[in-house]
């Protein structure tokens, strides 16, 4: 069996664009041979040194990206149009630089005899992994443009259900440091003169005035030191949660806490539900779809608990009792899957859950907003208002020792 060799190249396309990637090929002859078939002016190519599937697959390509994609691909083949000369169509079209040379490096594969489920699985960093394994059922089934249409309609779904989540969770966090921000400011620039003038005059100076003159003292003395200390937490934290131990601390922190955690669990209920009702569609076996399922998750708590799901459901337990061992899972949820299976509705079952927990986080994220905006108000305007009467009140009183 012969094998093959990754080559990295560099090239112009008939358009004059200037384009690089990677190509796999059993010899440098044969690859140049695949560029030149693509109309291709080579002006580079050699051996990768990395063993990476594409230059740009080291991170994903934006949801919104892959929906357009999606959907325009659906329309060319329903067209007609062969699947490489498609891709080759869309290569010049798509607005993002990665994307394209990532369709580029695919329209290569599937000349050299590839499918386009194996072409885009090579790239699994740079698609949802869902992505690839809905593309080969569409090839099996000859379904390949409504499998297309399909995918853009989950990530729609996906995108507007994470971009709800994310919103929620960026507003307090913005209005946080905000405070934050403008306190440390009036602590190290605009109240250490005024504090200053009212040490000056050396009379008794009110409880909340002294506080407020020791926070500006220390914060003025210490303010480089302050702020090297927080970004020294801050990098400390970053790194800690991108290891193992501190991603399940940070994951099971967020599912402890009253209204953030409500919003996580019923967001991940509502993206498991949306994959099993599509993947269901699409004829896959159920413990494939959860294996799939427990890829799509981002708390490690949630997918690690759907894992040994799956591993009960590998040993005949079904899914809805390994769901209600777990209390995890709303209870909504366990029934619904218990009269899928007894039924044979499991599809529909999960698609009505998934409009309805999507719903729920609509009502789960204005519910945190309208806790949280009052909750800040208070906390913002009790320091404003210390500040305030700390300014305000030594006044009163110098003015009754100069008079």
């Amino acid at each position: 069996m012969s094998t093959t060799t990754t080559y990295q190249y560099i090239a112009y396309t008939p358009q004059g664009e200037r384009v690089q990637g990677r190509v796999e090929a059993p010899s440098e002859q044969q690859a140049e041979e695949s560029l030149w078939k693509l109309s291709y002016t080579v002006i580079s190519l050699k051996e990768a040194q990395g063993h990476g599937a594409s230059l740009f697959g080291g991170s994903r390509v934006k949801t919104r990206d892959l929906i357009v994609f999606s959907r325009q691909l659906a329309t060319l083949i329903e067209s007609g149009i062969p699947i490489v000369r498609a891709l080759q169509l869309l290569q010049e079209q798509v607005s993002s630089k990665k994307l394209s040379h990532i369709v580029g490096e695919m329209v290569v594969d599937l000349q050299q005899g590839r499918y386009l489920s194996e072409a885009i699985a090579k790239r699994e960093n740079a698609f949802p992994s869902i992505y690839a394994r809905l593309i080969e059922v569409g090839e099996r089934t000859g379904n390949l443009e409504l499998v297309l249409r399909q995918l853009a309609v989950y990530l729609e779904k996906e995108e507007a259900l994470v971009r709800k989540i994310r919103g929620a969770m960026a507003y307090p966090g913005f209005v946080l440091v905000l405070a934050v921000g403008v306190v440390f400011l009036m602590l190290t620039v605009a109240l250490p003169p005024l504090m200053g003038l009212f040490e000056s005059f050396g009379a008794d100076l009110p409880l909340p005035t002294r506080v407020l003159l020791a926070l500006t003292n220390f914060f003025s003395a210490c303010k480089f030191y302050i702020l090297g200390a927080m970004v020294v937490l801050a990098g400390g934290i970053a790194a800690f949660v991108r290891t193992e131990p501190g991603r399940r601390l940070l994951d099971t922190a967020l599912l402890r806490l009253p209204l953030i955690g409500r919003v996580t669990i019923q967001g991940a209920v509502a993206r498991m539900c949306r994959s099993m009702s599509t993947l269901l569609q699409a004829g896959l076996s159920m413990p494939e779809i959860i294996a799939l399922c427990v890829r799509t998750q981002s708390n490690t708590i949630i997918a690690a608990a759907l894992d040994a799901v799956r591993t009960e459901l590998l040993q005949g337990h079904g899914l809805s009792e390994p769901l209600a061992q777990r209390k995890l899972f709303p209870g909504m949820l366990i029934q619904m899957v218990r009269v899928g299976e007894e039924t044979g509705s499991l599809d529909s079952n999960m698609e009505t859950l998934a409009i309805f927990y999507e719903e729920e986080v609509d009502r789960a994220v204005a519910a945190m907003a309208g806790a949280m905006e009052p909750a800040l108000t208070v906390f913002i305007g009790g320091m404003v208002g210390f500040v305030a009467l700390a300014v305000i009140m030594p006044m009163y009183t110098l003015m009754g020792s100069i008079q």
